[in-house]
């Protein structure tokens, strides 16, 4: 649940999500339902956008707009180091690509912060100074709490959202391998759930 004066708290605040597959759109379900009012899923993938569109939340394709303007136009604007960019307080990356840490990073507003999620191996470089001046902030996702548990269950049946939407696939166990590659075609698949005991 929301601890007391949480809500109020986050209505003032926004967010960005990168990816919009099944953890990204949890994501932004998630800060909206804690009272984010400004939160935008960006993914290359229109039709994983699409799904996340009809669930009532702002999108942005990279590769077809300038998400600058975009997130300028949606979010306002803030001060940063290099100057006025968007009010943008929470950035997650569930994608894992490595410009959007370098995008956080550079243009970030001061005192926004940075959720990794998607994580690639690769070691990364950055600008301790940078982010001191900035007082931007980097935080890890992994490991789960009990009260994390509860809250997952509440937004899942608080009604607000028809996440079952994002399925968009359903195969038995015996099919795994064909579930496998419709799970990694981004342009005509969402969540994909595999039966794994049949109805008999």
């Amino acid at each position: 649940m929301i601890p007391a004066g949480e809500g109020r708290y986050l209505s003032s605040q926004s967010a960005v999500v990168f990816g919009c597959g099944t953890i990204g759109i949890a994501a932004a379900a998630a800060f909206s339902y804690f009272g984010m009012a400004r939160v935008m899923l960006c993914d290359f993938s229109d039709f994983r956008l699409n799904l996340a569109k009809r669930l009532g939340f702002a999108v942005c394709n990279p590769a077809q707009e300038d998400f600058r303007a975009r997130a300028l136009d949606y979010f306002g604007t803030s001060p940063s180091l290099s100057g006025q960019t968007a009010n943008i307080d929470c950035w997650l990356d569930a994608a894992g690509a490595p410009s959007i840490l370098e995008d956080f990073l550079r243009s970030g507003k001061i005192e926004s912060r940075f959720v990794s999620v998607g994580v690639n191996n690769a070691p990364r470089t950055i600008d301790l100074l940078h982010m001191t001046y900035a007082q931007q902030s980097i935080i890890g996702s992994g490991g789960y709490m009990p009260q994390d548990v509860w809250d997952v269950q509440h937004i899942m049946t608080c009604g607000r959202w028809d996440l079952e939407s994002i399925i968009t696939h359903e195969f038995p166990l015996d099919q795994l391998e064909t579930a496998i590659r419709t799970a990694a075609d981004v342009d005509h698949a969402g969540n994909v759930v595999i039966h794994v005991c049949s109805d008999s």
